[in-house]
């Protein structure tokens, strides 16, 4: 599962901190860079939707594709 390598990838090419994501999700930074950094393993569905709404992907392309091999270009 790509989930938390994702979330990061797409919040830095899109040049936004965790402060202002974290705040537009309703949710704390730290919370946020739990997410990020693996220490919460399995989000809430709750939390994947607000993720995949936030970042106008689909929940497979959030759990499943290795952005990290994409191109700015193919996000």
């Amino acid at each position: 599962m790509y989930f938390n390598t994702n979330i990061k990838i797409l919040r830095q090419r899109r040049n936004r901190t965790q402060d202002l994501v974290a705040t537009e999700l309703g949710i704390s930074r730290s919370t946020l860079n739990s997410y990020e950094n693996g220490s919460i393993k399995n989000p809430t569905l709750e939390a994947l939707l607000s993720f995949t709404k936030y970042f106008k992907v689909s929940i497979d392309t959030l759990v499943k594709v290795d952005m990290s091999k994409l191109s700015g270009f193919q996000l």
